[in-house]
């Protein structure tokens, strides 16, 4: 009888405070939602407090993904992106991204200060063309492949959305993640049939250049789990996974992970990645 009254006293103990952090995950949402719509910097004061765990981080991805401003201000989410391998003990991380900033190339619109912009990162992109809900197995690379549509090779602009005071002042890198890892805009080039380019295809080198100095170097395998296409199995799964109800659709895009990155840009730099046997993409920062 006293193991069974601890346990009850124990489970209305804990309510409570489950409530607070729903409440500071929403809170913690809406506050960056709303930096990403009026493009507004969160200072020190206003910067979120840190998610307490990777379930809460998720759990705030989560309601980033779903407040209604997404939907009606910022176009509705786009797909995904994955970064940070090894990132707070896990594989990866995954944040949202937005429709309203995945443009086409040289990247009219997408503005730097807007944005936050930070650091660039030339990537693969995919486009789903088919859905991978939950099923009673994980997918396998090869299946994950096969749901692919085409490939997109891509510059994501990585942005903040606080002050560089506020950006100091965070310490915890599931503070930072909370932000959708840093996501910015993502410039969309040259688009590849996935079959024809193919899982060892994606793994190719690539060079960074800025105003045409090569700036750095790297390939496909940097991307979490050794290749987008393994970066692309991980993320099907891992959003299966999670509560919620989330899983990649037709139509979405995933952004695998940088290849390389620099951040030796400013307004009007012309930034051009080139990627072996698969072509280039070219963008111009704009202020």
């Amino acid at each position: 009888m006293l193991r069974a009254y601890a346990v009850r006293h124990l489970a209305l103990c804990s309510r409570p405070s489950l409530t607070l952090i729903n409440a500071a995950m929403e809170a913690r949402a809406d506050a960056f939602v709303r930096s990403w719509v009026s493009g507004v910097k969160l200072g020190p004061e206003a910067y979120p407090e840190s998610p307490v765990s990777v379930a809460d981080l998720y759990a705030t991805h989560l309601a980033i993904a779903k407040h209604p401003l997404v939907e009606s201000e910022l176009g509705g989410i786009g797909g995904y992106k994955i970064g940070a391998p090894g990132g707070a003990g896990e594989v990866a991380i995954s944040a949202p991204l937005f429709k309203r900033f995945l443009v086409e190339a040289p990247g009219r619109g997408l503005s730097a200060s807007f944005i936050g912009l930070c650091q660039i990162e030339p990537e693969i992109g995919v486009v789903m063309g088919a859905d991978l809900p939950p099923r009673d197995r994980p997918y396998s690379v090869e299946d994950a492949w096969a749901a692919v549509d085409s490939v997109v090779l891509i510059i994501e602009c990585c942005g903040q959305r606080s002050t560089p005071e506020a950006a100091e002042a965070v310490t915890s890198a599931l503070g930072k993640y909370a932000d959708t890892l840093s996501s910015g805009g993502i410039v969309l080039g040259p688009r590849l049939p996935a079959a024809q380019v193919g899982i060892e295809g994606v793994k190719c080198a690539v060079e960074l250049f800025v105003n045409d100095e090569k700036v750095a170097t790297g390939s496909g395998k940097a991307a979490p789990q050794g290749g987008p296409a393994e970066s692309l199995a991980w993320v099907v799964n891992h959003l299966n996974s999670r509560p919620g109800g989330l899983y990649l659709k037709a139509g979405e895009l995933v952004a695998t992970g940088q290849m390389c990155n620099t951040k030796l840009i400013k307004p009007g730099d012309r930034v051009r990645a080139e990627y072996a046997q698969l072509g280039e993409v070219e963008m111009v920062v704009e202020p």
